[in-house]
């Protein structure tokens, strides 16, 4: 059901996967977001960490309800073609519970080592919005094999940019709010996190260039603490990323630190309410804590 603005009003969480040991322990992970009452697990792209597809295939055979997100695929990584393959392949072995989540990509370093192009950023939106584009309509051609489930496979663009949500506002069933911004002059993945203003600045946008089309808002939450004064928890989180300040920590939709899982669903609703997100997604690190605000 949708309410305002296109947006879904049910809450969904979800959990961004950063890596494990060995099978059993990635078993245990998968039946663990499934008992927390997770609706979603999401595997990034990048050079150095298990692939996306492989994670998801493996966890669609341990659990059978999870959706499985790519968050986000590295658009210079792939070619419509082989997208299209490997997201109708997934699509088919899960029953139908595969999202696809492209970006434009950030870290040149990953482009080098794999010997692929790093385009200027205004190209690499080109390049996002033309795989978007032929990436659906290869899905939708009837005679593609394999042949998906889902008609459409559902399809997120995440960024925190205005051009990169602009495409995700034309083209996406959910837009990402990634919640960072590169540090101008700084090394490429430098980060800091959106403020309040500039978060409502940009659902603004997205609302404009929607045009009221309907779409879900997923917020990728950095860090969840829950059982701790707000200020304590950021200012751990301001000595382990020292260019971050407590206030600036502190006014970021983009984290989640509250005393208990009550005060911190209450502020899941009020950030529902001013920016319009119906979907979280947490890092693998802060799943427990979400996981008492999915309780709550």
């Amino acid at each position: 059901m949708c309410c305002e603005h296109g947006m879904m009003s049910e809450f969904q969480f979800g959990v961004n996967f950063h890596g494990v040991a060995d099978a059993e322990g990635f078993t245990r992970l998968v039946r663990r977001v499934d008992e927390l009452g997770f609706d979603v697990l999401a595997v990034p792209d990048h050079l150095g960490a298990m692939g996306p597809f492989t994670v998801l295939a493996a966890a669609s055979m341990i659990s059978y309800r999870l959706r499985l997100r790519t968050y986000v695929l590295n658009m210079g990584f792939w070619n419509p073609a082989l997208l299209a393959r490997e997201v109708a392949s997934l699509d088919v072995l899960s029953a139908g519970r595969v999202e696809v989540g492209l970006g434009a990509g950030h870290m040149k370093s990953q482009h080098d080592n794999a010997g692929l192009s790093w385009l200027p950023f205004s190209r690499r939106i080109e390049a996002l919005e033309q795989l978007v584009t032929e990436f659906r309509r290869l899905l939708a051609d009837p005679g593609h094999e394999p042949r998906p489930v889902q008609r459409p496979v559902p399809l997120m663009v995440a960024a925190m940019s205005g051009p990169g949500l602009e495409v995700a506002a034309r083209k996406a069933d959910v837009i990402g709010f990634s919640g960072l911004r590169q540090v101008a002059g700084a090394p490429a993945g430098t980060f800091r996190l959106s403020s309040a203003a500039e978060t409502a600045g940009r659902v603004a946008d997205v609302r404009r260039w929607a045009g009221g089309r309907s779409y879900r808002s997923d917020a990728l939450l950095q860090h969840v603490v829950v059982g701790k004064s707000p200020r304590d928890a950021a200012a751990e989180m301001a000595a382990a990323v020292p260019r971050l300040s407590v206030p600036e920590i502190l006014d970021s939709p983009f984290v989640l630190y509250a005393e208990d899982a009550g005060q911190a669903a209450d502020e899941l609703r009020r950030r529902h309410e001013v920016y319009g997100f119906d979907t979280f997604t947490v890092h693998q690190p802060s799943m427990e804590a979400l996981g008492q605000v999915i309780a709550a």
